[in-house]
């Protein structure tokens, strides 16, 4: 009995100890999850702010030069109005607007308060005493720079902080600057606080419960392993928050490419297809035309990539032959690998087939090989590419997490700089490069390794410092084809006509082959580079117009207004739409969208030409076939 009070006391005192080790383990947690949430919320401001930043001055610096080169024709005297008109509807964000002013301080447009115009404001104080017209000037001339003061929100009188950012117009004596407002990032940055405020009281919320639970039984492991699985998951939070924001830059930057290249594309294309229609076969200029068309709907095929990149869209899988796309790639590189370089090619499978988006295969073989050419650096070497089929026993699929199948092999060697064993496992890590002082991205291995494992495939390397790399892309073997011929490119043979086409486009490029093309085949095209000037010319004289054909994206009126206004006249009037910017906030991207718009039928830039004419007969005949009636149109005027 007398030891009784004895292990009641040790019992007690390894309660107690459990108790206080445990509390200890939960406060050490609390404190390190409250920690790390900090340093997620500083560094999740900071990188937001230096985005607010880089977007301002990457909009005064598109600004700038579009304005210089406007201003370079036009007389100085007459400067000032081209000014204000080109800034007067001009908007960053929701609350910011561009301002003008000379290096003497004068105002020389500005959209909100005309009484700044032609005033001298370089001694223009904020409420806190600081003169920023001087300070922004000061920073323009010294090539671009950053101010903050307080001024006033517009449609409100109480002034608030400001972040503006002002640079020369190239070629004048003019600054033009712009700006947010300070509490617009403040909200952002709170708003972003309050969401990781929230996960942390989740997270310690529940390791609370679940250390109490397990207090008598795995404590100490039960209290690591929490902690272990929510830090984690921040860090990867982190990763991907900075990844997010690279990615919509990368994204905005890609749709501007996209949409202008498209036009480009579109005119090679439809010029291209006109002049073989024209050209005799026997002609030496006919296969040179045809090499132009084919490299056009290469690059058309690259902005569709460009444009599935940022946006995520879905690829086209089809099943393919591996060894058409290698031949393909050989002749694209021919013209970019030096001479020192000796290239070896052997194929091993020409009739082997794989389940892939042809694209995005050569842009594996594409990557492969540019990145083998750039690691010999121009200096003598070898360059071997082979293609087999090979059987990945269970082991080996197992250990690549593949299943155990029949392959189509890829394989890039070269005998480069290779590859530090340190570094072999950071080089599918997007943004990862060894190259940035040369313009790499470090999102080639990256989205290659993607494309592979979409694919259910796997890549591996193995490389040696001073000796080289190579580079092992499997996929999945889908089975022999028979021998194909080449297929012809598109010729156009469809049906012409003789109605009027009312056709409208700001892009004179784009605009003279498809005018040329629907005259070729007899219709009787009006062609108006002016939305206005179109739609007054068919409120004239609505019956000699049988269909619009019209790009979306113009000045004055874009091609959804402009069928608007022209069904207001004509309701049944067929409307075909092409435009670059689908599924973006410029532009609607589904059927449904469209026909509530009053679109008929719609088309991708670059568009096939003789698909486009196919749609326009059918459209045609259509409409021959439903309106039995004679139409009746309502007009605008009032007598």
């Amino acid at each position: 009995m007398s030891d009784q009070p004895t292990i009641t006391n040790r019992v007690t005192l390894l309660l107690v100890f459990m108790f206080f080790f445990s509390a200890t383990i939960g406060i050490t947690y609390i404190y390190y999850m409250n920690k790390v949430k900090q340093d997620a919320i500083v560094e999740s401001q900071t990188a937001m702010l230096t985005g607010y930043k880089r977007s301002i001055a990457y909009s005064i610096r598109t600004i700038s030069d579009l304005l210089s080169n406007q201003l370079k024709s036009i007389p100085k005297e007459e400067q000032q109005a081209q000014i204000q008109k080109a800034i007067k509807d001009l908007r960053y964000d929701t609350d910011g607007y561009y301002f003008v002013y000379n290096t003497q301080g004068i105002n020389i447009a500005h959209p909100l308060h005309e009484e700044f115009i032609n005033t001298n404001r370089l001694e223009h104080e904020d409420q806190n005493g600081h003169k920023y017209i001087a300070d922004l000037a000061k920073a323009a001339e010294k090539g671009g720079g950053y101010t903050t003061y307080w001024f006033s929100k517009p449609g409100q009188e109480i002034p608030l902080p400001k972040l503006a950012y002002a640079q020369m117009i190239p070629g004048t004596d003019f600054w033009i600057a712009t700006g947010t407002y300070i509490d617009t990032i403040d909200a952002e940055q709170n708003a972003l606080a309050t969401k990781l405020e929230s996960h942390v009281q989740k997270a310690i919320i529940i390791v609370s419960v679940g250390t109490t639970f397990v207090l008598f039984f795995l404590v100490v492991p039960a209290s690591f392993y929490m902690i272990n699985t929510i830090v984690q998951p921040w860090k990867q939070m982190e990763r991907e928050l900075r990844h997010a924001q690279k990615m919509e830059a990368i994204g905005i930057f890609a749709g501007g490419i996209a949409h202008d290249f498209n036009n480009i594309l579109g005119a090679i294309i439809s010029c291209s297809e006109l002049a073989l229609i024209d050209m005799k076969e026997s002609m030496s200029a006919h296969e040179d035309l045809r090499r132009i068309l084919q490299a056009a709907n290469r690059g058309k095929a690259l902005v569709r990539k460009i444009k599935a990149f940022s946006t995520r869209n879905s690829t086209h899988v089809q099943l393919m032959r591996p060894a058409t796309v290698l031949q393909e790639c050989m002749r694209l590189l021919e013209s970019f690998i030096p001479a020192t370089i000796d290239v070896s090619v052997r194929n091993r499978c020409n009739s082997a087939l794989i389940y892939a988006d042809p694209d995005q295969y050569l842009q594996i073989l594409m990557n492969l090989c540019t990145n083998a050419v750039q690691a010999m650096d121009g200096t003598k070497g070898s360059l071997h590419i082979e293609l087999s089929v090979r059987e990945v026993s269970l082991p080996e699929a197992q250990e690549m997490k593949i299943s155990p199948y029949h392959y189509v092999a890829l394989s890039v060697r070269d005998t480069g700089t290779g590859i530090p064993q340190h570094l072999i496992d950071q080089i599918f890590d997007p943004f990862y490069t060894t190259r940035k002082k040369v313009g790499g991205t470090g999102l080639g291995l990256s989205v290659i390794s993607s494309i592979i494992k979409q694919n259910k495939g796997h890549i591996s390397v193995e490389s040696t410092p001073d000796v080289g790399t190579s580079f092992t892309v499997l996929l999945p073997y889908a089975g022999k084809s028979e021998e194909e011929a080449p297929q012809p490119l598109n010729v156009i043979q469809v049906q012409g006509g003789t109605e009027s086409i009312l056709f409208v486009d700001d892009d004179k490029d784009l605009a003279y082959p498809v005018e040329k093309l629907f005259s070729h085949y007899g219709y009787n095209v009006s062609l108006f580079t002016n939305s206005r000037d179109a739609l007054a010319a068919f409120s004239a004289a609505p019956e000699n117009f049988d269909l619009l054909l019209t790009d979306q994206m113009m000045p004055h009126l874009t091609g959804t207004e402009l069928i608007k206004e022209i069904h207001s006249v004509k309701p049944n009037m067929p409307t075909i739409l092409y435009s670059g910017l689908e599924g973006s906030d410029l532009c609607a991207e589904t059927p449904s969208e469209w026909e509530d718009l009053g679109v008929t039928k719609f088309f991708s830039k670059p568009f096939e030409p003789a698909l486009l004419c196919e749609a326009v007969r059918h459209l045609l005949d259509e409409s021959c076939s439903t309106d039995k009636e004679p139409h009746e149109y309502t007009s605008n005027t009032h007598n």
